[in-house]
């Protein structure tokens, strides 16, 4: 009988690095599941690079997966079609399988977006803001966003940054980008409310924040171009109240929307010739020089959001009258069956 070995890349994993690994020696075929947006899905510094944990761990446990028969890739959360790339280019041996549940997790920020379509403003049309970002759970393309907002006085609602978590951002900032490194300060926060609120409450209020700013900046989890389309309620609830993101996320994440596995359309009008940069810092922080003149002039992005109009109405439709349950099943139901007996919870 072949030996099967189911491997979960979430926030329960342990890489077992000390002792050798996690592949068990007469594993023949090996499962895959890649979840939400987690721990031993992050990036790590590596010398001047960010890498992408998974990528570092098939390069720890190569001896071992080369002896393999058959590797399955289980993408539970947005498009990993780049792994199944690597993978057949690294080991040319082994059958790669790729097999995609996507709206396993993607259903859960699409439910709670639509959840507040009954408190969009009455006065959505109406616009006096042009930029707008929520900076909650600080990371890396979240600090520079802060950085380069509060350079240039843009208003911004944050949390507290400490100096250490300062201190750790600007080192690996200076190693991706091969510079000195900017001083370390703690950056005092800026709360939309005074008082504690609880999770609904303040969604509600970014929904109304939004529904007043042309543009939304969204940073999701900073992944690297090995996992694409992540969005989480940041992206859907930008759709939502139709206003134009500009996704500071993994590689040509605002260029290939089209290529998407929800069917929404690239938005138009940015500078985007920073997109496809392999360095995620670099990336991150040209996008936004590149596309500071917009930022700072209303006419400007005004203009830029007059000419996505068809795109906002199409990326809306899609989003607000689409059975995203019957889409979810209908992918649940194509996967093999040793695939769905562990993603039962799922279904």
């Amino acid at each position: 009988m072949i030996k099967q070995q189911n491997i979960f890349f979430d926030n329960l994993l342990d890489f077992n690095v000390t002792a050798g690994g996690i592949i068990e020696n007469d594993t023949e075929t090996l499962n895959l599941f890649f979840h939400d947006h987690c721990n031993s899905n992050s990036l790590c510094l590596i010398g001047d690079c960010l890498e992408w944990k998974p990528k570092i761990w098939i390069a720890f446990e190569q001896e071992k997966i080369e002896k393999l028969k058959e590797i399955n890739i289980v993408s539970l959360l947005g498009d990993l079609t780049a792994l199944q790339s690597y993978c057949i280019n690294l080991f040319p041996d082994i059958k790669i399988n790729y097999y995609t549940y996507n709206l396993g997790q993607q259903i859960i920020p699409i439910r709670d977006t639509l959840s507040r379509r009954t408190v969009l403003p009455i006065h959505k049309n109406r616009r006096d803001r042009v930029l707008h970002t929520s900076i909650g759970t600080i990371r890396l393309n979240r600090y520079i966003l802060l950085k380069f907002l509060l350079k240039y006085n843009f208003d911004v609602f944050h949390p507290l940054i400490p100096y250490h978590i300062s201190k750790d951002f600007e080192y690996q900032i200076s190693q991706c980008l091969v510079t000195s490194r900017d001083v370390p300060m703690e950056i005092k926060e800026r709360r939309v409310f005074e008082n504690s609120v609880t999770a609904n409450e303040f969604n509600i209020k970014q929904i109304e924040i939004l529904s007043e700013s042309y543009i939304n900046v969204v940073t999701t989890f900073p992944n690297t171009d090995m996992l694409r389309y992540c969005h989480d309620e940041k992206y859907f609830d930008t759709i939502l109240t139709k206003t134009v993101p500009i996704m500071l996320c993994e590689k040509n994440s605002n260029t290939n929307m089209s290529e998407s596995l929800l069917g929404f359309l690239p938005y138009v009008g940015f500078n985007l010739k920073s997109d496809s940069d392999d360095n995620p810092v670099l990336r991150w922080t040209s996008l936004l020089e590149d596309n500071k003149h917009i930022f700072q002039d209303k006419e400007r992005v005004k203009e830029l959001y007059d000419t996505n109009q068809q795109v906002i109405e199409h990326n809306y439709n899609r989003l607000v009258y689409t059975d995203w349950e019957s889409e979810r099943l209908v992918q649940f139901n194509r996967l093999p069956i040793f695939i769905k007996e562990h993603l039962g919870w799922l279904k």
